[in-house]
Parts: structure tokens; C-alpha cells; sequence
């Protein structure tokens, strides 16, 4: 073999099983790069499941506390001849904001409390708060209506917090009204339409639901 001959076997070799520099870089930076596309994906991806899970958790608080809404209504109870019954829906407006407030009786299954019948009535109330960050969010309380007067429940409860507004409508038989007080109405309204509303990602979301009352 001579000299010219080597000399090419040996850049074939070299040129077969090494990299240069330059090659070492570009592949590097390529790697670097795919690494990263990956990574934010990746992320992405995350939080875009965070952001779904998250709605569809207050989407399903939310369905939860029409249906109990609505089941609490449609045994609403008044009777004017007794004073331990009523139903007050009021209406106020916080900064463009419908806030409604909403304090009725309503059957339920009676109940033992320390071996005694406390009877089968129960004063519910729906009410707005507001937070010292503006944050609205709305709270239950419920009560003994023979033990205890309207102006404070025994049991009070967080609903659902951080809404844009919660506004209530009463059906007459032939118009909604914005409020209702059975003791000048004499009777109940025939059904009751709840709006709750909340921002979901900037978007403004309303769910609504129409309750019936049973008794009147």
C-alpha cells in the first residue's frame, strides 16, 4: 500500500467514526431546542387539564346547589295564620351587580335533637357577602323557625364562592317580579327562577334554573 494510500484510508476512518466541533454544537443546540419545544408543550398541556378540571368542579358545585335550590322551593310553606312560616325574597344592586336574598320555610323530614321532635318546618336563608377584596360569594343558613327568630340561623354555610352576581324572580301567575313578601302577597309565588353568575376565564357564565312551588 503506498503513501497516497494511506493517507485517504485514514480520513476515511476518521471521517467514518468521529464528529467535528462544529457538528457536536449543532447537535446540541437542535437537542436544546426540542428539549424546550417539549417542555413548554408539556406545561401546556397541564395546565390546560388544571383549567378544565377546574370548571367542570364549578360547574358541578354549581348544578349541585340548583338542585337542592329547587327541591327546598317546591316545598316552600306559608300560612298566614302562622307566624313561624314565611317567604321574603329582596332585591339590591352592589356596583351593577343583581344580588337577591332570599328567606323562606320549607318541609323537610322531621328530626330528633337531643331525643326531642323539632317538627318538620325549617327556615332556610340565601345571602350575598362580600369579601374586603370585592369577592362576592353566597352563604346558607337554616334554623328552627319555632326556636328561633329569622334575623340569625343556627347552621351557616359557605355555597359558592367568588360569583358575579345571584339574582332571584318570582312568578305571580302572569309576570316575574324582582322581589316577593307572602304577607302583603297573602300566598306564595307559583315558582321562583334562580340566576347564579360567575367569570370563567374572563368570560361571563350564567346557569339558571326554575323552581315550582308545590304548595300555595
Amino acid at each position: 500500500m503506498n503513501y497516497d494510500t494511506k493517507a485517504s484510508y485514514r480520513k476515511l476512518t476518521i471521517g467514518s467514526y468521529g464528529f467535528t466541533l462544529l457538528e457536536l454544537l449543532i447537535t446540541v443546540s437542535l437537542l436544546s431546542i426540542l428539549l424546550i419545544v417539549l417542555y413548554g408543550s408539556f406545561f401546556s398541556i397541564i395546565r390546560g387539564q388544571l383549567l378544565i378540571e377546574s370548571a367542570l368542579e364549578r360547574t358541578t358545585e354549581i348544578s349541585r346547589f340548583l338542585d337542592i335550590f329547587s327541591r327546598e322551593l317546591r316545598s316552600a310553606f306559608f300560612k298566614e295564620t302562622n307566624s313561624g312560616t314565611y317567604f321574603a325574597g329582596e332585591k339590591n344592586d352592589n356596583y351593577g351587580k343583581s344580588i337577591s336574598r332570599l328567606t323562606f320555610t320549607t318541609l323537610t323530614y322531621p328530626a330528633l335533637k337531643q331525643g326531642r321532635h323539632t317538627g318538620d318546618i325549617l327556615s332556610v336563608r340565601y345571602s350575598i357577602e362580600e369579601s374586603q377584596d370585592g369577592k362576592m360569594t353566597l352563604y346558607k343558613e337554616t334554623w328552627n323557625p319555632y326556636m328561633h327568630d329569622k334575623s340569625k340561623g343556627d347552621f351557616k354555610v359557605e355555597v359558592i364562592e367568588d360569583i358575579e352576581g345571584f339574582e332571584l324572580s318570582y312568578f305571580n301567575g302572569k309576570d316575574w317580579a324582582k322581589a316577593w313578601d307572602a304577607t302583603l302577597e297573602k300566598r306564595l309565588p307559583h315558582a321562583v327562577k334562580a340566576v347564579v353568575v360567575l367569570k370563567d376565564n374572563g368570560e361571563i357564565k350564567e346557569f339558571t334554573t326554575i323552581a315550582r312551588i308545590m304548595i300555595r
